[in-house]
């Protein structure tokens, strides 16, 4: 210990002249490829958080989706079930209230696709929605629970999730969503749309 106490940067100095030029070439190789190794743990450490925390929130997920199904599986009729559903004229307001919890939590939102799909024999409709974001991690997190206790009626059909590279902050999801309800009856839809009555329809 005193030796290494009375060690100067002379005596540094002198070490390295008794390497020579071949022996301090050698010396910057080891040290370049300790720090190399050193990088690459931490990547690999990063990118296998990421894929945790997917992991985390597809589980997550799940548990959600099971215990809605649990809900669903208590007795009730069909007609009761149909019943339950928002309505029709409910489906903007929704839709605007799935976007804006998305902003609330700092959420960036490219652009949004919306497909609507009506079944008139069962009396469903079904607007499904795709959705890039981009933010942290617990906001994501965040949101999808939140979105998901908000509205009974939606559900997150699908879910991905990407970091840019492994040591960015933010992550980029691509979430599915379905927004179910009851399907407006062929007047109700002329209404909603402000279409007057043909000449001669009953009022």
């Amino acid at each position: 210990m005193s030796r290494l106490q009375n060690f100067t940067f002379a005596d540094l100095q002198r070490e390295l002249r008794s390497l020579g030029v071949p022996g301090l070439l050698a010396g910057l190789a080891l040290l370049l490829a300790l720090g190399l190794a050193l990088l690459a743990q931490r990547w690999d450490a990063q990118a296998a958080q990421a894929q945790a925390d997917a992991d985390q929130l597809r589980g997550q997920i799940r548990l959600l989706r099971a215990a809605g199904q649990a809900q669903a599986a208590a007795p009730a009729t069909s007609a009761q079930w149909l019943a339950a559903l928002p309505p029709a004229a409910e489906r903007q307001q929704r839709l605007a209230d799935l976007l804006e919890m998305g902003l609330r939590l700092g959420l960036v939102s490219a652009r949004t696709e919306h497909r609507l799909s009506v079944d008139a024999a069962s009396g469903l409709e079904r607007l499904r929605v795709t959705m890039p974001l981009s933010g942290g991690y617990a906001q994501l997190r965040q949101y999808v629970g939140a979105a998901l206790l908000h509205d009974p009626a939606l559900s997150l059909d699908g879910l991905k999730l990407r970091r840019a590279s492994p040591q960015a902050a933010e992550v980029e999801a691509e979430l599915q969503w379905s927004l179910h309800g009851r399907a407006a009856l062929p007047a109700q839809a002329a209404d909603a749309a402000g279409t007057p009555p043909r000449e001669g329809a009953r009022p």
